[in-house]
């Protein structure tokens, strides 16, 4: 069994699916990103890889590939590479103004 997490936006119905997290440290950033900026965290058990893969290729067509600003997966890569980073400094903010979260 593979756990998966994502970001829910409760105040933001038309926002578009987010794609399932499944890397350690890439799941604690988003926890804490969730925290600072009172969002909500969604668990999801994924039987497998595959399955877990499938579900974000379903996302990602839907709703990221039609829009003209997204490209197929380089494009999709760099974005969740940026978005990453985005999320560690949020994370070293928080730090800074709360103290280390364990």
């Amino acid at each position: 069994m593979l756990h998966a997490y994502r970001l829910t936006y409760l105040d933001s119905p038309h926002a578009p699916e987010m794609l399932w997290e499944w890397d350690e440290p890439s799941i604690h950033l988003l926890i804490q990103n969730a925290r600072t900026f009172h969002r909500e965290v969604e668990q999801r058990d994924f039987p497998t890889r595959e399955a877990l893969a499938q579900e974000n290729q379903r996302i990602w067509e839907t709703y990221y590939l039609p829009r003209p600003l997204y490209e197929p997966w380089d494009t999709w890569r760099a974005w969740l590479a940026e978005y990453r980073e985005i999320v560690r400094d949020v994370q070293d903010i928080y730090e800074e103004h709360h103290g280390r979260y364990a």
